[in-house]
């Protein structure tokens, strides 16, 4: 297509879009890096084509011949080539996806007079691998795709040339303040474009009057094996979060006080609005000078230009609000005069919402969680333990600070017997007092821990001052964490979600027979692997009867961008998610679950399989060399160590996100599948298809986790993975990848045998279609990554390739999706 050329029939489809999008990137790579390059990019993207169309390994080799003849600063063109792209489809993708959401037909199909709360909670965990300053690139362009606009592939020419020139892999390692300043973007979008329209959502007000939408973060606050969050580094992300939310309050009060300009000429200034002038009258001496002359018939507006002072001084000086409770107090003051003015029959509904805000979100907006692990916690010993003890100590004064909210939760997590829980229990009541002591939340996240979950929590609830304490000042609730990554690494992906499953339903029928509401936090994940998965599905998959009256669940990673990364998006990912929260609630517990004998020899089987490849002495080595796991602390894309324990080589120190960032890197995203092939095929065996289709068709946790298995399933790719192995393990490695390859081929053929289908995903042709596109684009990335993963080994790559070998990581992190 020449140069210069009009879109004529816009942005209308994804894959026109796509397809425009990688024109321009071309033309791109042409002007910015000449015709031989361009060239090589699209001989690489053809012979990969014809791979996936032929399944024939010779044009693989062509790649991979290719690729060795190449000088280093080719091969960095061609990474970033590669890259690049994913970054453009990628966002054409979420823009597109708006409106699949859109038309999703879902809605609530129950009305519920409870108080609801519903809370995603947002994490900084290392799978984001994007720079902001890539990302904001990228954001750009997708507003140009909403706008639809034919005249802007200039500037979309533009924004690609930038990125072109913009370096993907960050320099330095982010702290956690980085991490708090990189969240802050999304938040933005949520206090300003999401929660005000869902809270007045007609579907949602009609049916859940009560309902609550509230931002959890645990951004700052995730102590648990981060020795860089000290207290110190919370209270800085406290600061940065409450700076955000007082700006949007500051734009708020400029807008009231341009409104309200009510003149003494007509109205007598109500006594306390007066009173209160002249006290802020002696605190800032200058701005009451200055808008006494200005508005000096406005009472109103004198206050609130007082007010707007004292926000912008808060806790700089003694012109600022030190508490957030003095801020209230002036709302509800000047609410108060201009009722006293107008009376109730003119109703302001506009700042009521914004005091009804106000409430929701104090000085601090989001809450923060604050997590540890039980060791710490017992140990009473060490930096880590004091510096825990520290930031207790000063919750009580924070929360006067901030407000009562500011933290929500302090999460224990590797809980293992309900004394892990007093203990914490016993820190928190010597430095707060109970009234404010914020929920104390065991999190239970490996396979054995599960299983005894309801056993842990009928003995904490048998502790009278703990009881004690749950119906007095937190009205008979308790919440628990479930852990999907830590069960997932330690058993696998069924096991890790029967018992995830069965622990619900156990926890469940404890707090009722102890008259204790049971609210249940998911630490879901990006990746299937970790929990992850469209939330609607996932929230509607949860055990009859076990969703109450809150629900909290992560959000992780790069699913914050891909989920947020737009006011629309924003919108119906919540709406999507509170929907199928608000039908779910309030059901009765089904105690009995539906085919369990069956559910529970299928897990056992996966179980056993999965722990005999998890326990192989030899796979550390398989893991360590053959993939880039070793990369991540190089890639700088998150503050948390991959490892909990330095310098000890062991699988089990490995955290759950790098343990499946590794493995999606080479293509064989085995956590999300592995002992499914062998346990699906002994059910068929035992049992007999028919019996098998039967029992899906039934149920709802066979369904989602036979779908679960199946997309990532279709992300492998044991071909590629083979490549790994050939060139950068001995032949002792290959017994591990053939134990892998027959598990993969075992899952492959059980699922379609279940399923009736000929091949994976005939019922989902649109992801389908995409993954087919995106795996032509991720074979020459592999292959990019392999051939410099092969000269690091022998101690030969130079700068530039070391940095083509981190951004591979990045392109394949991008091309794959979730990956952590």
């Amino acid at each position: 297509m020449p140069r210069g050329y009009k879109i004529r029939t816009d942005f209308d489809t994804l894959s026109k879009t796509i397809n425009l999008l990688g024109i321009e990137l071309g033309n791109v790579i042409k002007d910015q890096a000449g015709n031989k390059y361009f060239k090589i990019v699209e001989d690489i993207r053809l012979n990969s084509k014809k791979y996936r169309q032929t399944n024939n390994n010779k044009y693989l080799d062509i790649i991979f011949k290719t690729l060795q003849s190449l000088e280093p600063n080719e091969i960095y063109i061609i990474t970033k080539a590669f890259t690049i792209f994913f970054y453009l489809s990628n966002i054409a993708e979420q823009v597109f996806r708006e409106r699949t959401l859109e038309s999703s037909n879902i809605s609530v199909n129950k009305k519920n007079s409870k108080k609801l709360i519903f809370m995603p909670v947002f994490t900084a965990h290392p799978t984001e691998s994007s720079r902001q300053s890539t990302l904001k690139k990228i954001y750009k362009i997708a507003e140009i795709i909403e706008a639809n606009n034919s005249n802007s592939m200039n500037e979309i020419n533009s924004l690609i040339t930038q990125l072109w020139y913009t370096r993907e892999v960050r320099s330095t390692k982010p702290n956690p303040i980085d991490e708090v300043k990189s969240l802050i973007y999304y938040l933005d979008i949520l206090y300003k474009d999401v929660y005000n329209k869902i809270i007045k959502d007609d579907e949602i007000l009609t049916n859940a009057k009560n309902f609550e939408l509230q931002f959890g973060s645990w951004v700052g606050a995730d102590k648990d094996g981060n020795p860089f969050i000290t207290t110190n580094i919370t209270k800085e992300a406290l600061k940065i979060y409450s700076s955000q939310i007082l700006n949007i309050y500051k734009e708020q009060i400029v807008k009231f006080s341009e409104e309200f300009s009510i003149s003494t000429d007509f109205v007598k200034s109500p006594k306390n609005l007066t009173k209160k002038i002249e006290e802020y009258k002696k605190i800032l001496p200058k701005d009451y000078k200055h808008y006494k002359r200005v508005n000096f018939d406005e009472p109103f507006r004198i206050f609130l230009s007082l007010v707007f002072h004292r926000l912008d001084n808060f806790q700089k000086n003694k012109k600022g609000y030190k508490y957030f409770r003095e801020f209230l107090d002036d709302l509800l003051l000047f609410q108060n005069s201009v009722l006293q003015i107008f009376g109730t029959k003119i109703k302001n509904t506009e700042l009521d919402n914004f005091i009804a805000f106000v409430h929701q979100f104090e000085f601090h907006g989001v809450s923060l969680d604050i997590r540890q692990n039980s060791s710490v916690i017992n140990s009473e010993l060490g930096s880590e333990y004091s510096d825990f003890e520290k930031l207790i100590k000063d919750i009580p004064e924070l929360q006067k600070i901030y407000g009562d909210r500011v933290f929500n939760s302090i999460i224990l997590s590797m809980t293992s017997s309900e004394d892990d829980v007093l203990n914490l229990f016993n820190i928190c009541k010597k430095y707060i007092p109970k009234e404010n002591i914020p929920s104390i939340t065991p999190l239970i996240e490996e396979i054995e821990e599960l299983q005894k979950s309801h056993i842990i929590l009928q003995k904490l609830l048998s502790n009278r001052q703990y009881k004690s304490f749950i119906e007095k000042f937190k009205n008979n609730n308790q919440e628990v964490m479930l852990g999907y990554s830590d069960s997932n690494k330690d058993g696998g992906i069924i096991s890790s979600q029967w018992n995830v499953y069965k622990a619900q339903i156990n926890l469940f029928k404890v707090g009722e027979n102890n008259n204790v509401n049971i609210t249940f936090f998911h630490g879901r994940g990006g990746t299937i692997s970790r929990g992850g998965g469209p939330t609607y599905n996932s929230i509607s998959a949860q055990p009859k009867g076990t969703i109450s009256s809150q629900i909290r669940y992560t959000e992780q990673g790069e699913v914050v961008s891909d989920k947020y990364s737009t006011a629309y998006l924003g919108f119906e990912n919540i709406k999507l998610g509170s929907v199928a929260f608000i039908n779910e609630s309030g059901n009765k517990l089904k105690v009995k679950i539906p085919n369990q004998k069956f559910l529970q020899e299928l897990s056992d089987k996966s179980y056993d399989e999965y722990r005999s490849f998890f326990t192989d002495p030899n796979l550390i080595d398989y893991f360590e060399r053959g993939t880039p796991v070793k990369l991540l602390s190089t890639l700088n894309i998150g503050s948390r160590p991959a490892k909990r324990t330095k310098n000890v080589k062991a699988l089990q120190n490995y955290r759950a996100i790098p343990w499946v960032f590794g493995w999606a890197q080479t293509r064989n995203t085995l956590t999300g599948w592995y002992g499914s092939g062998t346990a699906l095929n002994y059910m068929i065996k035992k049992y007999g298809i028919n019996h098998v289709r039967k029992i899906y068709k039934n149920s709802a946790f066979m369904q989602n986790l036979i779908s679960n298995v199946e997309m990532t399933l279709s992300k492998s790719d044991l071909k590629i993975a083979r490549r790994y192995v050939d060139e950068l393990l001995d032949e002792d490695a290959l017994k591990i990848y053939k134990k892998i390859l027959k598990e993969s081929q075992l899952a492959l053929s059980s699922i379609k045998k279940i399923k009736n289908i000929d091949e994976l995903l005939d019922d989902n042709k649109i992801l389908k279609n995409t993954l087919n596109v995106r795996n032509a684009y991720l074979d020459p990335l592999s292959l990019i990554q392999i051939t410099l993963m092969k000269k690091m080994k022998k101690r030969k790559l130079n700068l530039i390739e070391s940095n083509s070998l981190l951004l591979s990581v990045n392109g394949l992190a991008a091309g794959l999706r979730n990956t952590g």
